[in-house]
């Protein structure tokens, strides 16, 4: 009687997974990762998005269970290396500056006079 101790799967039981798992078309797949269509050709276009499966003769496109699995893994990756760090200080950077103008304009709310102020407030009761 022999026991498993490997505590990942091996390639005949993802194998196997694959095929209980259903292929995904692109609007359930955004569902599941929790974007929107809008997004997803977005990444798709940039180059970034999953594998996609076309049924021949049709125009019907499927995300396979696997290549959902690889895109998650690639992104996963691309967020460790040092240019997505850059980009995160970059566009951080970018939000603080954006803040500091916004408090430096004279319609700011901490510009109005406090009696306007206080009418903003009632209407949001």
């Amino acid at each position: 009687m022999s026991t498993k101790t490997n505590p990942l799967p091996d390639e005949e039981d993802v194998a196997v997974d694959d095929l209980l798992q259903p292929s995904l078309t692109i609007k359930q797949f955004c569902v599941c990762e929790n974007i929107s269509p809008a997004s997803y050709f977005k990444i798709r276009r940039l180059g970034l998005g999953p594998a996609e499966m076309v049924i021949p003769g049709t125009e019907i496109i499927r995300i396979t269970p696997k290549a959902h699995r690889e895109w998650r893994a690639r992104l996963e990756q691309q967020g460790k290396t040092t240019e997505a760090e850059l980009e995160r200080q970059r566009r951080a950077e970018q939000r603080r500056a954006a803040g500091k103008r916004a408090a430096a304009s004279p319609q700011h709310v901490s510009r109005r006079p406090i009696h306007a102020r206080a009418r903003t407030t009632e209407r949001r009761r």
